[in-house]
């Protein structure tokens, strides 16, 4: 129901069919909808939940992070066994000397929102090892995170998921993981849910059947 027609229908009998009363009825009930229509797209559509395309580019200038991350996707080009997004003979081409070999990635709306509120997170993060668990979890998919001290304030991290380099270029391009000040990651590793391990760890396998966590540079 619209404002006018509410106003219309709390009208007496004798202010029925006016065409004066009408007339003025219609001309604030527009501005009444009008308004309404603002605050419920102020509610709705400017949150990082529910905003589309230009009203999340909004937020991202009010949190200082925009869609466009750059030099955050690794090219394929020709290599050799062991090089991040290397390509063999006939399939990988050469790189050009002055050839980049990095691109920018350009993030969808759904893909920014999880940036977005990775990025409010980070701003207002007290840094503690919860805190850095759940900012582990977002940016990089993944449930099951390993947290573990090492003394003298120090951290290895375990991350229950098989990363690609680009996903560890994201990361690392981003800058987003809460980790307080004074602390120092010794290791960030990554393993499947099939991991290697000895008798006593949750789920771990034995020679032959689980694989070894890989070590990775963030």
């Amino acid at each position: 129901m619209t404002h006018t027609e509410r106003m219309i229908s709390h009208l007496i009998g004798q202010f029925q069919d006016k065409p004066v009363i009408q007339a003025e009825l219609d001309a604030l009930g527009a501005e009444l909808d009008a308004l309404r229509s603002a605050f419920d797209n102020l509610r709705n559509k400017r949150w990082i939940d529910t905003g589309e395309g230009v009203q999340l580019d909004g937020i991202g200038t009010i949190v200082n992070r925009d869609r466009t991350i750059q030099d955050s996707l690794q090219l394929e080009f020709f290599g050799f066994s062991g090089q991040d997004n290397s390509q063999t003979f006939g399939v990988g081409r050469f790189r050009g000397i002055n050839e980049n070999w990095l691109a920018s990635t350009r993030l969808e709306d759904d893909d920014y929102r999880k940036i977005l509120w990775l990025k409010v997170f980070y701003d207002s993060s007290q840094a503690t090892g919860d805190e850095l668990i759940h900012c582990l979890r977002v940016l990089f998919n993944a449930q099951n995170i390993i947290l573990h001290e090492v003394g003298n304030a120090r951290i290895i991290v375990g991350i229950g998921r098989r990363l690609t380099a680009n996903d560890i270029r994201l990361a690392w391009t981003l800058h987003l993981i809460t980790l307080g000040g004074g602390i120092g990651l010794l290791a960030v590793e990554m393993f499947d849910a099939d991991y290697f391990g000895f008798l006593g760890q949750p789920g771990a396998k034995t020679f032959g059947v689980g694989s070894w966590a890989t070590t990775i540079d963030l």
